[in-house]
């Protein structure tokens, strides 16, 4: 018999993570009129989130390599990961509905000819393996170095993943 995996929800709890709640206030009133996730079937493609809490304060805003350690950059992505399980559970209900998390799309704030970029993403990915376990947690992932980041935040995020199907009235 196969090691008993906890579920994604059990291992928030034993890790401590203080997931953020989307529903009250709204997400993303602090940049305009935004849709926080759209769902497409089994599908779910979440909007933008930074290291940024709820009351609008930053972890290790400023540029990786410049003002910002590749060290702080990879906690500001662990961060953004923490928040991007929030508003999975904003959209789902509860983390257990993750069925696979598919591609994340990185945003690295920092100055040109930068290449650990990668170093700064692997803190959202590995907080997912943590969370969700290698087959659910792991992802394909691009990481992209730029100039600009909204708010000077030095890390941003989209994901994509297979969640549960949408119960069907019988």
């Amino acid at each position: 018999m196969g090691e008993l995996v906890a579920s994604a929800e059990q291992r928030v709890r034993e890790l401590g993570l203080p997931i953020p709640d989307y529903a009250n206030p709204p997400y993303g009133q602090r940049y305009g009129r935004l849709k926080p996730f759209h769902r497409i079937g089994n599908l779910l493609e979440l909007s933008g989130l930074t290291p940024e809490n709820r009351a609008g304060e930053r972890l290790h805003p400023g540029v990786v390599g410049r003002d910002v350690s590749v060290e702080e950059g990879y906690q500001a992505a662990r961060l953004t990961a923490i928040h991007t399980l929030g508003l999975i559970r904003y959209a789902l209900g509860s983390l257990d509905d993750v069925v696979s998390l598919s591609r994340a799309l990185c945003f690295v704030l920092c100055p040109p000819g930068f290449d650990r970029l990668h170093e700064v993403s692997n803190g959202a990915s590995d907080l997912f393996r943590e969370v969700f376990g290698d087959e659910i947690g792991s992802l394909g992932r691009a990481s992209v170095g730029v100039t600009a980041l909204s708010r000077n935040n030095c890390f941003e995020l989209w994901l994509s993943l297979e969640c549960t199907p949408v119960p069907t009235a019988s």
